[in-house]
């Protein structure tokens, strides 16, 4: 039987979401440091995530003053579990390093205001400021309750995507520019994810990661607070140590305290029965 190639093949350019690691001029030592911090354990926040690393704040005379090797990233992201797969850059130094570590270029010269990616990280500090880019219409993760924009406009609700069932080990759902409401467990191994705040009616066990698109001002809110990790706008804790009487099994919020220098991830306990 012969059966045209055309007509069981199509081929299609698509792209990918992406977390955006965006650097500011700094010692390659600081930058490297700054960006382990983010990643956070292993595995951690951004494991098996997609990844593009911005450096078009980087001339060609501060890349080679401060001794910028892509080589350290790689490595760094690789032991993170993290899918580098696109740099940009205005160097055509940036260029030929990504070419022989095998990673998409794009240059950072006159990209669109709309698809450059926004800081979430409002310090002067030479800190990366991580967000979520969506450069796709639609993505297998995305549910039809969700919205294309990071942050609703002033003046709009924000979505919410609804799980009306337990979120089992492996399990991953993320709400993009939505808040996400979990109607029942959220089992360890398993990763609910939201631009907005994350809402957890039963166990938490898994991971929950609220601010995914970097709104420092979502929370998580779990009745039966139990998780491996947690994390808003990129800040997170982990509990290999165990957890406050306050605060285990028990109804909790979890918040980012910006009140001093450092912001910080705080736990609060809520009387809600």
């Amino acid at each position: 039987m012969n059966t045209s190639t055309h007509s069981i093949l199509d081929i299609r350019f698509a792209s990918t979401k992406a977390v955006a690691f965006i650097l500011k001029p700094a010692p390659q030592a600081e930058l490297l440091d700054a960006v382990r911090k983010r990643l956070g354990p292993t595995p951690g926040i951004y494991s098996a995530e997609t990844a593009l690393l911005d450096l078009s704040a980087f001339s060609t005379e501060q890349l080679a003053e401060l001794a910028i090797d892509l080589t350290a990233f790689a490595q760094l992201f690789r032991q993170a579990g993290v899918h580098w797969v696109e740099l940009r850059g205005i160097s055509p130094v940036l260029e030929d390093q990504a070419e022989a570590l095998g990673i998409r270029f794009e240059s950072g010269d006159g990209l669109a205001q709309a698809d450059a990616p926004q800081p979430v990280n409002h310090d002067e500090q030479a800190e990366p400021m991580v967000s979520r880019v969506d450069h796709t219409e639609t993505s297998p993760d995305v549910s039809e309750n969700e919205t294309n924009n990071p942050l609703s406009p002033i003046g709009e609700p924000r979505k919410t995507l609804v799980i009306e069932q337990s979120v089992r080990s492996g399990q991953k759902f993320y709400a993009q520019g939505a808040d996400l409401v979990v109607m029942g467990q959220v089992s360890a191994g398993a990763e609910v994810i939201a631009d907005g705040n994350v809402h957890v009616y039963g166990m938490l066990r898994g991971r929950a990661l609220a601010g995914a698109a970097g709104d420092r001002d979502a929370r998580i809110i779990s009745t039966c607070f139990e998780p491996e990790l947690v994390a808003v706008a990129g800040y997170y804790l982990t509990f290999e140590g165990g957890f406050h009487e306050d605060n285990r099994s028990k109804p909790t919020l979890v918040y980012l305290d910006q009140s001093q220098e450092q912001a910080s991830l705080k736990l609060k306990a809520l009387n809600i029965r």
